[in-house]
């Protein structure tokens, strides 16, 4: 519209009829060739936005839902496009899809929420999840995005989320939300403040959307979001999150009753120091060992590590019970050892020789950088039982206190190396080897079979254990098995698999021991 306006105010300067009618011919091509777009402020409602978008400003207001306290951090304009009511429709007519990622989100939409006002981004972000994966954390795409943010594996490393056998940071909700919201700060500073640019970046990435406004560059005017020739899943993309936006702005208008998701959080995070695993946390927060893998997703094994993700989210009660039962079951199975620094001593020296990897002791004893000196006396994060016990009771129940070892079984793939393998299974290559019986000129052969040590579960309640595995991409059922050592038949019953095709990468499985 700007662009005809300026057109008209320049005919007032011809007196050449023939001249005057060409201008017009033109003015009207170029309008033509726009899209049908609008831009309004204030927004749909009237507490709803601010141009300078100062979300850090919400922290320290009072809200008695979080659907109030997303209306007053949306910040994007209302934008009023054909292309949005599409998406609107297709929410209208899937309201159960709505409906299940709201309720996936309640344990984790506070967390989100509080990384964006921290980092004064819109609050239309926190909508992203829905768009990308219905707030589903063990959501795999063919493309290899995984996690509720969808990051692809070359984009997580690069926002510092590590993966490894037994945990992806991709998961990871805090990890993730914390990547994803840096991500999207780094894109609206490089499209020049422009968010919907920032957003689609987001999805084809910022090569695509750069590549795309140099195409647009050769018609007149200032080219925006709408007027780029994307792939197609990016062009519906920032729709789509526009007219949830939009929905969410004013349910009742689209036939939608939110349900309510009070403004203050259920789960909080739970500081560990020490390796545990999930049937351990299970019993002694009194949750469900279920309820504890879908709050903390980062994890592919049965074990939390704090190396890899230190803070535990659980219910509010759970976790004051947990905290307090833990302190006292941690001066049972943790020896506490303590090493005093030598001179010659380093954080890699005291891994290699306890089997520990350097990460965790810095965790465990707060350190900032690798810089140790002569006489600091190091706390390791060694589990091994005290005072000869081997039987704990919790709430009323007897629980055996293990100190069995895992064997698991990895299998050679091409340009594996020891190296390679011991980061992959988050050990140090001296012990690796010594597993193995090897040194590291021992050559490895594709198929070859290498022993791999893992603590079993802390607690259990008879002789057998049973281990928590996440399917990930590119695992088969004669991988998971021939690791595990069991067979074919007990993994597909236990997991109530019909058959070794319907593995799904993001499934949890339970492995009996």
């Amino acid at each position: 519209m700007h662009i005809f306006g300026s057109l008209l105010i320049r005919l007032m300067f011809f007196k050449n009829a023939k001249n005057l009618t060409i201008i017009i011919l033109c003015a009207c091509f170029i309008t033509s060739c726009n899209q049908s777009i609008s831009y309004k402020r204030p927004q749909l409602l009237a507490n709803f936005g601010s141009f300078d978008c100062n979300t850090q400003k919400l922290s320290t207001r009072q809200y008695s839902q979080v659907w109030d306290k997303l209306r007053s951090g949306f910040c994007l304009d209302t934008i009023y496009s054909s292309r949005i009511d599409k998406e609107i429709q297709w929410f209208v007519n899937n309201k159960a899809f709505v409906y299940r990622s709201i309720e996936r989100s309640r344990p984790f939409i506070h967390h989100v929420i509080a990384e964006l006002e921290k980092n004064n981004l819109p609050l239309e972000l926190a909508l992203l999840p829905i768009v990308e994966s219905g707030y589903q954390p063990y959501a795999y795409s063919p493309s290899k995005a995984a996690g509720i943010w969808q990051f692809i594996p070359p984009t997580a490393r690069e926002y510092g989320l590590s993966k490894n056998w037994s945990y992806d940071g991709r998961r990871d909700i805090l990890s993730s939300t914390k990547a994803a919201a840096h991500f999207l700060r780094d894109m609206h500073r490089h499209f020049k403040r422009d968010w919907l640019l920032a957003i689609a970046s987001y999805n084809t990435g910022a090569g695509n959307v750069n590549k795309s406004i140099r195409k647009a560059n050769y018609t007149i005017g200032e080219k925006t979001f709408w007027d780029l020739d994307l792939p197609r899943e990016t062009e519906l993309y920032v729709p789509k999150l526009i007219a949830l936006r939009d929905i969410i702005a004013n349910p009742s208008a689209y036939g939608f009753r939110l349900p309510k998701i009070g403004n203050k959080p259920t789960t909080r995070f739970v500081n560990i120091s020490y390796p545990i695993d999930f049937y351990t946390i299970s019993v002694l927060s009194g949750l469900d060992e279920k309820t504890v893998h879908e709050l903390n997703p980062g994890f592919s094994g049965w074990y939390f590590l704090p190396e890899m993700q230190n803070k535990l989210l659980l219910p509010h009660k759970n976790a004051k019970l947990f905290t307090k039962r833990f302190a006292k079951l941690s001066k049972i199975i943790y020896t506490n050892k303590i090493h005093k620094v030598i001179k010659g001593d380093s954080l890699s020296k005291i891994s290699r020789i306890y089997n520990v990897s350097i990460k965790s002791v810095k965790v465990l004893n707060n350190l900032k950088s690798s810089l140790i000196r002569i006489g600091d006396k190091l706390k390791l994060p060694i589990e091994g039982l005290a005072d000869n016990k081997n039987t704990v009771t919790i709430a009323g129940n007897n629980y055996l206190i293990n100190d069995k070892t895992i064997v698991y079984k990895h299998i050679v793939k091409r340009y594996d190396n020891w190296y390679k393998i011991a980061k992959h299974y988050n050990t140090n290559l001296k012990t690796l080897l010594s597993w193995n019986k090897a040194t590291t000129k021992t050559k490895l052969k594709i198929s070859q079979k290498i022993i791999i040590k893992m603590k079993a579960p802390v607690l259990s309640d008879t002789d057998k254990v049973q281990l928590r595995y996440v399917v990930g991409l590119g695992d088969t059922v004669n991988l998971i098995t021939t690791g595990f050592n069991i067979s074919k038949k007990d993994l597909l019953k236990t997991n109530n698999i019909k058959s070794s095709r319907s593995l799904r990468a993001g499934k949890n499985l339970i492995i009996s021991k």
